[in-house]
């Protein structure tokens, strides 16, 4: 059969009649659609075809029901091709819609009616009759608006008043109904010359109607004598656009309002038959199909949706067109044409958007981000998960860090999909749950610092000197300044005599100015120097100084430039200090040992450096005369990150515990917090995130799509949420304030199956965790022999990733990951080096997991409580000492340390440390903060029992410890 791009061709028509009221009828051909094909074929007539939320389903009209001449509701799977009745099949039907949640379907029937027998006999014999009349559409006063499921069960009345109620589209969000009616012929008696009217047209009543999906809360949006009809909301959600007749029925025009039913504008004024408009998902222009060329030719038009452009012509084929509808993606329309022989079916091509634009006058479209998401397959595929990732990872998100502007666009789309999925918010009425955090600091308006004694001088902040970010705050008066190297100490072991910066130094008082970093001798040793870098970081030379009695601490920053500093950063919200730090630029350094060193041999900073680059410890020196003051003043600064978590359920797992499946969205965005590994020429950069993590959403995202169709979902005896958490990367925030809102998560949940950077699988996937629950290890075994994937499977739970806030509140967890590698936590990170075909292997994977837990109502899985790998992750990876303690790392305003649970047989637990207890002392070691803790758990002698001090409910309690080494 021919298809439409066969029948396509200008009209030819009376020079007279080449313009109508501005409209140039004969313009060549724009081609706006191209690769037309019909798509239905059965019965004599077919149309109103309406793409589904997802694009993946249409519903339309056909009259193909044996002994049934008029239009039944059916349903389109435009990806398998099959094709489902929606109405019972009796009565007439019209105008369908499928619900956003894709779980429900509007059309308008009345197959209620106890005429329907006569109505039919009668139909046929109008058909049958070879003196055909024009045709016109029946405004039958018995039909209403139903629903049902999108099998044609579970059908529901929605509308009950006698008259026509049809024409309905649902609202994107799906919570309103717009329809037209002409019920205000029949609430109340006509006066004779209204009773003359409807008699001659039933449609003269017609007027747009706005309710609640449920069919309750009806309003009136219009007033205007004639038909009011066919209205379709925007994209937006913002506007309805309908057809709005005359009132002697002569014309229609197209109009736009609110969805309240303010600001009617009249669109077009083509004085002609002009209806069936629909916006562009832009909202920037609106098609419709107009006789301007003629009763005999209805043509698709577009016009802009402010109505200051000239309309243009879409199509050029003979006979009807019209009754057009664009894919959720703008990428596709759809159409009916009528022959000369009367009969329509529907027709799909691709729409050019660019093209449409430039023929309206209108601005370009706003770039696309890489990747919309409106194309993904219900199975899970290989091209969805490149898609979700390159998504994710694009420039446009610029490192998706918490908090950003960037997180509140993709998080809203991922709502989006769950919603169109047919999945509900887990949580209220909204699948985005909120959370507040420290996310920087800035400097004050109060800040001055100044050298005074020998040298003299004051510093400009910015260059001469920077805060640092957990920096105690306030005015600190002048106090002597004293050199102590590289501010390190570092316990002796068998293979090192030990580090101390501080030996025979006296810093009681004082402000103490050292080096950034460790040691770099010229002849390095591996071992000496990876030691030392332990304890180089400044949070813990900061410990070492308060400890030794110190003032404040002066960092001398080794920059680019010399003579300038670097920017102020954020190092996160665990550093409150109880010392006053800056930072100044070596420039300042030079003149400051210039002036106040007694040994002329250090008097630059390459000399000071070359004499303590050694891994012996050197003595540092007092500055002579010289003194320091400062005045720092720091703002905080607060931020909400956002968790996206979605709930699907079926009819078989309404009581019974869920399976959590998430993964991590956020990123380090442009590096300039957290930990970043880029390297000098790399910082500042967007820190893309493609395996680490936009590849573990593109799990979570492919198995909510996966589950949410009708034959998985069928299948269910557990309920599945699907969570994007925030804040994984400064310290599992996101997962943490989801799980403290219950007070026992084990009684909702039964399983957590994470994905954290899947995106790279080589030889082998690694299931991290499968200690927390006995029954892990037997799912492996069935799960890589079916899926074929070779499995490397640790027990250990307490892990640096969102399953450890799972585990730790008493719900067996696991993660999937495939591996580190160099591209971590820097800018190369990118979608091009994930393994596409690896990365949909794993998530079948996961599935096979899914499945085994969520749709068996036994019980699978027992909590275990799991001694860790001898604290490999719990208070760090570069601890020699472990006690067991799990740092919880979203804590704010606490003065010490608060804890989230102790290793199975640890030290800790040994001790009776429980969750909830504020450390505040260990070892004889006041402990303010993390960084505190980190020091003692570095110096504190193994196997010799200490004191650990608590607040327990805010009560304090001394308990007995001993420490034990790391294996």
């Amino acid at each position: 059969m021919k298809n439409l791009k066969n029948l396509i061709r200008i009209s030819i028509l009376p020079l007279a009649a080449c313009v109508y009221l501005g409209v140039d009828l004969l313009s060549e051909d724009p081609k706006l659609i191209s690769n037309s094909k019909q798509i239905t074929f059965v019965g004599p007539k077919s149309g109103e075809g309406y793409f589904s939320a997802d694009g993946k389903k249409m519903v339309f009209q056909s009259e193909r029901e044996p002994n049934n001449p008029f239009y039944q509701m059916f349903i389109l799977d435009l990806e398998s091709g099959k094709v489902q009745r929606l109405s019972p099949g009796t009565g007439k039907t019209t105008c369908g819609w499928v619900h956003p949640n894709m779980q429900k379907v509007m059309w308008s029937s009345t197959h209620l009616d106890k005429q329907i027998p006569a109505k039919v006999k009668e139909e046929y014999a109008l058909r049958a009759n070879p003196v055909k009349g024009r045709y016109s559409w029946s405004f039958d006063e018995y039909f209403d608006i139903f629903e049902s499921d999108l099998e044609g069960k579970k059908t529901k009345r929605l509308t009950k008043e006698m008259g026509y109620d049809a024409e309905g589209s649902y609202s994107p969000d799906g919570k309103y109904i717009a329809f037209a009616s002409n019920r205000i012929a029949y609430d109340h008696k006509l006066t004779p010359d209204e009773e003359k009217k409807f008699k001659q047209d039933p449609s003269h009543f017609m007027e747009i109607y706005i309710m609640k999906a449920d069919g309750t809360d009806v309003k009136r949006l219009t007033t205007s004598p004639g038909y009011d009809g066919g209205p379709f909301f925007s994209a937006d959600g913002k506007k309805i656009t309908w057809r709005r007749f005359s009132e002697s029925g002569a014309s229609a025009e197209i109009f736009t309002m609110d969805v309240d039913g303010k600001n009617q504008k009249q669109i077009t004024r083509l004085n002609s038959m002009s209806w069936a408009p629909f916006f562009h998902p832009s909202g920037d222009y609106i098609i419709f199909n107009t006789t301007v060329g003629g009763y005999s030719n209805f043509e698709l038009f577009i016009v802009d949706s402010e109505g200051l452009k000239e309309p243009k012509r879409v199509t050029f084929a003979e006979g009807f067109d019209g009754l057009a509808t664009f894919s959720p993606d703008a990428k596709k329309i759809t159409w009916s044409h009528k022959n000369e022989k009367g009969e329509s079916q529907i027709y799909i091509g691709d729409w050019d958007d660019a093209k449409a634009r430039k023929l309206l006058g209108l601005p370009e479209a706003k770039p696309a981000l890489k990747g919309q998401l409106t194309d993904l397959a219900s199975q899970i595929r290989e091209e969805d998960a490149k898609s979700i990732v390159s998504y994710l990872a694009s420039e446009e998100f610029k490192g998706r860090y918490t908090g950003s502007e960037e997180e509140k666009i993709y998080t809203l789309k991922i709502a989006d999909l769950f919603k169109s999925w047919g999945l509900v918010p887990a949580n209220g009425k909204d699948f985005i749950q909120t959370f507040e955090f420290v996310s920087g600091v800035v400097a004050g308006e109060k800040n001055k610092a100044e050298f005074k004694g020998r040298f003299e001088q004051g510093l400009k902040l910015g260059d001469d000197y920077q805060l640092i970010s957990y920096s105690k705050t306030g005015a600190f008066t002048a106090a002597p300044v004293v050199f102590a190297g590289f501010g390190i100490k570092a316990p002796a072991h068998s293979e090192f005599a030990g580090f101390d910066s501080y030996k025979d130094l006296d810093v009681k008082g004082k402000w103490v100015v050292i080096l950034d970093e460790a040691p770099k001798p010229s002849k390095k040793e591996f071992s000496k120097h990876t030691y030392l870098l332990s304890f180089s970081r400044l949070q813990h030379k900061i410990t070492v100084a308060k400890n030794a009695g110190a003032f404040g601490v002066i960092l001398v920053e080794e920059g680019k430039d010399k003579n300038k500093v670097s920017e102020l950063k954020f190092a996160g919200s665990l550093s409150d200090s109880q010392l006053p730090i800056v930072k100044i630029s070596v420039g300042v350094f030079e003149k400051l040992i210039k002036n106040t060193s007694d040994n002329k041999d250090l008097a630059t900073y390459d000399q000071v450096k070359s004499t303590y680059d050694t891994y012996d410890s050197v003595k540092g020196f007092n500055l002579t005369s010289q003194y320091f003051t400062a005045n720092i003043d720091l703002l905080s600064k607060k931020s909400v990150g956002r968790n996206v978590i979605a709930k699907l359920e079926s009819a078989k797992a309404l009581k019974t515990k869920a399976v959590l499946i998430g993964a991590h969205g956020d990123h380090l965005g442009l590096g300039l917090a957290g930990s970043s590994l880029a390297t000098n020429k790399d910082k500042d950069k967007i820190h893309y995130g493609a395996d680490d993590n936009a590849s573990g959403v593109a799990g979570v995202l492919e198995l909510a799509n996966y589950y949410s169709q009708a034959a998985q979902r069928k299948e269910l005896k557990r309920p599945l949420y699907f969570a994007v958490w925030s804040g994984e990367e400064i310290g599992v925030l996101g997962s943490h304030h989801y799980v403290n809102q219950f007070k026992k998560l084990n009684d909702v949940f039964v399983a957590g199956l994470n994905m954290d950077m899947i995106g790279r699988l080589r030889d082998s996937l690694n299931i991290q965790g499968v200690g927390s629950a006995e029954g892990f290890r037997a799912l492996a075994e069935s799960a890589t022999v079916k899926t074929g994937v070779p499995l490397n499977l640790t027990s250990d739970p307490y892990l640096p990733t969102d399953s450890m806030s799972i585990y730790l509140a008493g719900v067996p967890s696991i993660s999937f990951f495939t591996g580190a590698h160099s591209e971590y936590h820097t800018p190369n990170d990118k979608p091009e080096t994930i393994n596409y075909k690896g990365l949909n292997d794993t998530i079948k994977v996961v599935q096979y997991f899914a499945d085994a837990i969520a749709m068996n109502d036994k019980d699978v899985l027992k909590y275990e409580k799991v001694e860790s790998d001898q604290g490999k992750r719990l208070e760090g990876r570069s601890f020699r000492i472990f006690l067991g303690t799990i740092p919880d790392y979203t804590q704010e305003g606490v003065k010490g340390v608060r804890i989230t649970g102790v290793a199975k047989n640890s030290p800790a637990e040994k001790a009776g440390l429980v969750n909830g207890d504020i450390i505040t002392e260990f070892d004889q070691t006041k402990i303010e903060n993390i960084y505190d803790y980190v020091y003692t758990l570095q110096s504190v002698k193994p196997d010799v029992k200490t004191k650990i001090m608590v607040l327990r409910n805010g009560k304090p309690e001394a308990l007995d410890i001993t420490p034990t080494l790391k294996d």
